[in-house]
């Protein structure tokens, strides 16, 4: 995942990481739907989503980071 870009604003960012989230959320809905088709094995589906928690996990942070940030501002 691209964590190192450089952002204009923290704003940017937020809304950068933001939409990252929902990718994500997108991605683990089609793993499960290719899990339940049986187009994939167990063995794939968990450690596909393996990957996508611990990304989900570092845009959480960073989103929680960013928010707070923000919130300092006002």
């Amino acid at each position: 995942m691209e964590m190192m870009r450089e952002f204009e604003s923290p704003k940017e960012a937020l809304k950068y990481f933001k939409k990252k989230k929902k990718e994500l959320e997108d991605r683990m809905e089609q793993l499960i739907k290719l899990r339940d088709e049986g187009k994939i094995t167990c063995e794939e589906f968990e450690e596909k989503k393996r990957e996508i928690e611990r990304e989900f996990i570092e845009v959480m942070d960073r989103i929680a980071q960013l928010s707070y940030i923000l919130s300092q501002g006002s």
